[in-house]
């Protein structure tokens, strides 16, 4: 699927592929043209028309930084990892970036929400609508950095709360305990601890990105627009120390919650015991 954006628009818009001159002319004024799940014939007419090379899917995720971010003449190439909702448990998938003094594409293969929230007209961003191709990326990259961000708060709020069952001490919160089982919480603390990884190695991604792109494209990158990427690097270095104080609550929350469950299995263990010599002596 291919989806543009024009200058001084705000929001992506599905488009058909047609091999006309007008369409050749729309896809070259665009400022933005992502191609969502893209086919062949799709990365083909993009590469012809704007004369780039579209990665296939297997180059995207490539592990080394060389293959993630390089230049071909005035192009950038850049590559990170962005989370999707498509599994239990939210995963990582690979998007591609192009950038050129001209042009911004995006290649994925999976949905995302820094993606997703350009489809509606009424987001917030109307009244700052794109004008160049390293503004429409710029926005991308604060979303995507956005929404780290807000879901890093979100499991933070549910450690506190986890926290407060395990140690509580009221009536209420050991009811909750109790009802919830210490293994339902080691569970639950398992797959915060697998989101915050996940959210860890995008950021680490993101922090790899920024810094080329800002050396790379300097020379045309809009100057209004340069702060903005050098407050970026800074907003993406405090999430990573912001994951690594989660990561250290779940695991002290998660050696306590074993420790409990060792502590309840002894207890359990010392009244089976007497109950026997009980029984041995009747």
């Amino acid at each position: 699927m291919i989806q543009m954006l024009q200058p001084g628009e705000s929001s992506l818009s599905k488009v058909e592929l047609q091999d006309t001159k007008d369409f050749r002319e729309q896809l070259d004024k665009a400022r933005w043209i992502d191609l969502f799940d893209p086919e062949p014939g799709e990365e083909k007419f993009v590469e012809q028309a704007l004369g780039v090379n579209i990665p296939s899917h297997e180059e995207m995720t490539e592990i080394s930084e060389s293959s993630r971010l390089f230049m071909e003449g005035d192009t950038i190439y850049l590559s990170c990892w962005l989370l999707c909702y498509e599994t239990a448990i939210p995963q990582n998938a690979s998007v591609t970036f192009i950038i050129t003094p001209k042009h911004f594409i995006s290649i994925r293969y999976s949905d995302h929400h820094s993606f997703r929230i350009f489809r509606s007209a009424q987001r917030g961003i109307r009244h700052h609508r794109f004008r160049s191709s390293d503004g429409a990326l710029l926005e991308v990259l604060e979303a995507a950095v956005g929404h780290i961000a807000s879901t890093l708060r979100l499991i933070e709020q549910d450690l506190n709360n986890l926290s407060l069952t395990i140690f509580g001490e009221q009536t209420s919160q050991k009811a909750v305990a109790k009802k919830m089982g210490l293994k339902r919480i080691v569970q639950r603390l398992g797959k915060r601890n697998s989101l915050v990884a996940n959210l860890r190695e995008s950021a680490v991604s993101l922090s790899a990105l920024t810094p080329f792109l800002i050396e790379n494209a300097r020379e045309w990158m809009n100057s209004d627009l340069k702060l903005r990427y050098q407050i970026l690097v800074q907003d993406i270095e405090s999430l990573r120390e912001y994951d690594g104080q989660l990561t250290s609550e779940i695991g002290f929350l998660l050696d306590s919650t074993v420790g409990l469950i060792g502590y309840e299995q002894n207890q359990s263990m010392k009244i089976l015991s007497v109950a026997a010599l009980l029984i041995a002596f009747i």
